[in-house]
């Protein structure tokens, strides 16, 4: 089943939405590790520290993405910089090539063909913990974000046995410059079923840009 993306949402949505996901799993990754709650194969602290670095690329960018939005609404650099505390100059040096035009609807276009068959391939990768085939459909920012601990602390969260459920279709939708798709997904815990949905974000460069396990009552991007 597929269908286009009728609510307005642009590229610049999209990518505020995978970096806010992404932002919460890394500082929930790190924090967790950090107490000792989370258990990681191999070194904790080389975990850790692999989560602090994705963290700190995931927040490049949001600060990137919210110094266009502040300058889209006429803020100046000086402003600007008095809340990053830096001068106006180190503000305009540090984020004047932020791209305002991330706005770019791309409105009418259609969703990537096959992207419901290869989101379900990819799902399949995570599930049994082929990091390197998922990762490599990765783009490049997700593969600084989204490092193979993030992926195994994920996995390990969830029920060992999984069905993907036949009987509904992928959800495929043309967000902005995106294609995302949604998956229904049934994990079995002894005689108990979890339903979450696998979410693929999909860049017109046909590279996975977000990657999700969601509850079924997620929010829409």
């Amino acid at each position: 089943m597929t269908q286009s993306a009728e609510n307005g949402s642009t590229a610049a949505d999209v990518d505020r939405q995978v970096m806010a996901r992404m932002a919460q799993a890394n500082a929930e990754l790190l924090v967790q590790v950090l107490r000792g709650e989370e258990m990681v194969e191999g070194d904790p602290v080389m975990v850790a520290l692999a989560a602090a670095r994705s963290l700190g690329v995931v927040v490049e960018d949001i600060l990137r993405g919210l110094v266009v939005r502040a300058r889209a609404d006429g803020r100046t650099w000086a402003e600007i910089g008095d809340v990053l505390h830096v001068t106006r100059q180190a503000a305009l040096q540090r984020f004047g090539g932020a791209s305002a035009g991330a706005g770019t609807t791309g409105a009418g276009s259609e969703p990537l063909p096959g992207a419901g068959p290869r989101a379900a391939e990819l799902l399949d990768d995570f599930l049994n913990r082929r990091w390197d085939e998922l990762r490599g459909s990765f783009n490049q920012r997700m593969l600084d974000v989204a490092s193979v601990a993030l992926l195994a602390s994920v996995r390990g969260r969830l029920p060992a046995t999984v069905d993907v459920a036949t009987t509904a279709a992928p959800q495929v939708s043309r967000l902005g410059e995106h294609t995302v798709v949604d998956l229904p997904l049934t994990f079995k815990r002894g005689f108990k079923r979890q339903q979450l949905t696998g979410r693929v974000v999909f860049d017109d460069a046909e590279q996975v840009a977000g990657f999700f396990i969601l509850p079924q009552s997620h929010p829409a991007l």
